[in-house]
């Protein structure tokens, strides 16, 4: 018996033709035997989130297929929730095979931020052309694929979070820089300024910085000087320019002006500091600390939007809402029919009606099949519950 090989679905073309069935999995046929592809067969595979086809055959022949008639109007309107789910599915499916691309982007960031903070740590002159390049390839994944950002969870944080932390800070303010269609000259300084963003912890004695139990009143007073050490290093040992070392000096300031150092209020606050300190305050809560366990997705960007009103720029924060959702993709969620997926991308208008891939039937057991539900569409079915990892007993990379 010829052996099973998978094909990518963004390989297949129309009129494509095979000398054995091509089977979507091991119980579902896409076409048979000498069949040719059609245009709507690939549409379909996209829609219903397939990344990879298999079979034993090979191309045997390629035909030119007459064009398939198009939807009448009254069923896809230009815009409407079809076509829009379609674009939704479609983009999962390319996000799905950045992942590689993700972690190879990130190390080179990482690599770069590292070398600056071994500098500073020493009190020696460091160069911030790596750590450039990395915020030109940072921004043109992210033009790429807009939800990149769901393969930062879960990487690898090594014995320093602080450098995983400052790569991830630069992905989300880059998101809203990028939203906020800043130019070349001010992305860049936005993402230099994020990547460095904890350059002052670098000044601070390492027990501190690694220390698992609370802070003393002293210790705590020595953490809040890191804003202006930082700052400080970056113009004396970098010759950062003042546009992204404020991100340093200003990000623990709060719009309501109970931040630190200078205790700034609303727009006298830097704005790249003011999108640092969202993004900076989003990835804290989704990750790991020594002294606390990450929160879910959904569960980080409410708070966010809780204390909002008095911390962040509330403008800023809209926008950061508008690209990441309030059930940011990757979110795992309870349906109110007991069936458990993931959030694969929601159309902005209505943030609580999401699409949603299922991985788990109401008995807890693993769909195989890929199976796409648009809550839009399925007016029975809503959110019941934000659920983490442990809580759903499935791991997010597992299941994507």
């Amino acid at each position: 018996m010829a052996k099973m090989r998978k094909i990518r679905v963004d390989e297949l073309k129309p009129g494509m033709v095979y000398d054995k069935p091509i089977y979507v999995d091991s119980s579902n046929m896409l076409v048979g035997a000498n069949t040719p592809i059609r245009e709507s067969d690939i549409k379909k595979l996209m829609v219903w989130g397939v990344s990879e086809v298999e079979t034993a055959g090979v191309l045997v022949k390629r035909i030119d297929m007459p064009p398939e008639s198009s939807a009448p109007q009254e069923q896809i309107e230009k815009g409407g929730v079809s076509d829009r789910e379609q674009l939704i599915v479609a983009d999962y499916v390319e996000l799905l095979k950045k992942r590689k691309v993700l972690i190879e982007v990130h190390a080179r960031a990482r690599a770069a931020v590292e070398a600056a903070y071994k500098a500073i740590r020493a009190n020696t002159p460091f160069d911030t052309r790596d750590l450039e390049d990395a915020v030109q390839s940072i921004v043109k994944l992210i033009k790429e694929s807009s939800n990149i950002f769901l393969f930062l969870y879960g990487l690898d944080e090594g014995k320093d979070y602080t450098l995983t932390h400052s790569v991830n800070v630069a992905f989300y303010s880059l998101i809203i820089g990028t939203a906020l269609k800043y130019g070349p000259v001010k992305i860049s300084d936005l993402g230099l300024g994020a990547l460095l963003i904890d350059a002052g912890m670098m000044k601070l004695p390492l027990y501190i910085i690694h220390k698992e139990s609370n802070l003393t009143e002293q210790e705590y007073n020595q953490i809040k000087t890191h804003p202006l050490l930082g700052y400080k290093a970056l113009k004396e040992l970098g010759k950062v320019k003042e546009s992204a070392a404020v991100v340093c000096l200003q990000h623990h300031e709060q719009y309501d002006g109970n931040g630190y150092p200078r205790g700034l209020k609303g727009n006298d606050i830097d704005e790249f500091a003011r999108i640092a300190a969202i993004a900076d305050s989003y990835e804290a809560q989704i990750s790991n600390r020594s002294y606390r366990k990450k929160v879910d997705f959904y569960h980080a960007m409410r708070n966010l939007l809780a204390s909002g009103v008095s911390k962040f720029d509330p403008v800023l924060l809209r926008v950061f809402l508008s690209r990441m959702s309030v059930y940011p993709i990757g979110s795992i969620v309870e349906l109110n029919d007991g069936t458990i997926g993931i959030v694969i991308g929601s159309i902005p208008e209505k943030p609580l009606r999401p699409i949603i891939k299922l991985v788990l039937d109401r008995t807890r057991r693993r769909i195989e099949n890929t199976v796409i539900i648009n809550l839009l569409q399925e007016s029975s079915l809503y959110i019941a519950r934000a659920l983490d990892e442990a809580e759903a007993g499935i791991n997010i990379f597992e299941v994507l």
